[in-house]
């Protein structure tokens, strides 16, 4: 009778404990979440403070579409780097921020600076072009007529190069035979991540940018000589390779 008693104490002490765990885990599953907390989004352009909003965490911002508009420019997108790397970009009607932040805005002028510098594509790797080149290594004079990018006249300072690369060719643009103004992987704006990848290197902007893919590609370069944040790059393959450059 004692061990009969003894195990029915044992069950209604399981059955209490078993409750008490049902009724912790139902009120923390009622526990309602953190409220929003209130956050401040700073608008830049260059180093001009355009506007201080106030905003709230983890909801997108509100009130923002009036400083986009700038007489005389045409607003491209707001980044969280002052150089307009693509990766930093942010869609303020999507996007939302946990904490204080500060966004660029990219201002393009309707009327850019013409742009008089000769630029060019070098590498290495088996294109015949990169190969030619050597990272610049060669004297310009050598190599200017095949590597050398072209004005497009379809915009003011679009220039080009259409050309074969490979699997494995690494390059990068450079003006007037110059690498004080190289233009790396972080300048692109439209590419197949499929096709290319970032080389790496000491910043962003100055990473080389890696083929991953044979084919024929056409790289156009679009720049504003009064600000080299607003130089974009875009690389797409047409197809297959043509043939020998």
């Amino acid at each position: 009778m004692k061990k009969r008693r003894f195990w029915e104490r044992r069950k209604f002490i399981g059955v209490i404990l078993g409750c008490v765990t049902m009724a912790t885990m139902l009120w923390g599953c009622g526990e309602k979440e953190e409220p929003a907390r209130e956050i401040t989004i700073t608008l830049m352009n260059n180093q001009e403070t355009v506007a201080t909003i106030t905003a709230f965490s983890d909801t997108p911002v509100e009130g923002y579409e009036e400083y986009e508009i700038l007489e005389g420019y045409e607003f491209e997108g707001w980044y969280e780097t002052p150089t307009f790397i693509e990766s930093s970009r942010k869609d303020l009607a999507t996007d939302t921020f946990s904490e204080d932040k500060i966004l660029f805005g990219n201002y393009i002028p309707d009327q850019a600076a013409e742009d008089t510098r000769n630029w060019y594509i070098v590498g290495t790797g088996t294109s015949s072009i990169l190969a030619a080149t050597d990272w610049a290594r060669v004297p310009e004079e050598e190599v200017k007529d095949i590597c050398s990018l072209s004005l497009t006249g379809n915009v003011v300072n679009e220039f080009s190069i259409t050309l074969d690369m490979y699997s494995g060719d690494q390059f990068q643009l450079i003006p007037d035979w110059d690498w004080g103004g190289q233009v790396g992987f972080g300048y692109i704006t439209e590419y197949d991540a499929s096709q290319l990848e970032n080389g790496g290197g000491t910043s962003e902007n100055k990473s080389n940018i890696n083929v991953l893919v044979d084919g024929n590609y056409t790289i156009t370069l679009t720049t504003n000589p009064d600000n080299m944040a607003q130089t974009t790059l875009t690389i797409v393959r047409n197809g297959d390779v043509v043939g020998e450059e």
